[in-house]
């Protein structure tokens, strides 16, 4: 993980934040997904989906392998991620660009635990099957 890696993170993280609080102002907090809910709210289910893929493959593997659970794992109380928890993702995005930032001015010797640490905490933050997915489009690339 890098400084560049990490702000596009958190620019990915900001699109979900997007979404998240257009799925929340037009459906509730709440809202469960059924057969007959609207196309609007299928379609941003989907993308809330697909961001969370992407800011997955963002991360490095060990992070993915080990996720750090700060804040309580919502998909065990609600079906839909809320802008609380991507405000929390947001939040350590902003913590991992600073870690990036101070690690590339002065690096040490190797890796520096605290972006790893922080990295695993945005994983602990996305649904799991994205966090599969998202590993497993890593091994396919590599």
């Amino acid at each position: 993980m890098n400084t560049a890696r990490a702000r596009l993170l958190a620019a990915k993280t900001a699109e979900l934040i997007e979404m998240t609080s257009i799925f929340q102002s037009c459906y509730g907090k709440d809202y469960r997904m059924k057969p007959g809910s609207p196309t609007q709210a299928w379609d941003l289910y989907q993308a809330m989906y697909e961001q969370q893929v992407a800011i997955g493959r963002l991360l490095d593997v060990e992070a993915l392998e080990n996720p750090a659970y700060r804040i309580p794992q919502w998909w065990k109380f609600q079906e839909v991620l809320d802008t609380g928890v991507v405000g929390a993702m947001a939040q350590e995005a902003y913590h991992l660009i600073a870690c990036c930032a101070s690690f590339e001015s002065n690096p040490a010797a190797s890796s520096s635990p605290v972006i790893g640490c922080s990295q695993r905490v945005i994983a602990g933050m996305l649904h799991p099957s994205t966090v599969m997915v998202a590993m497993g489009e890593m091994a396919k690339a590599s």
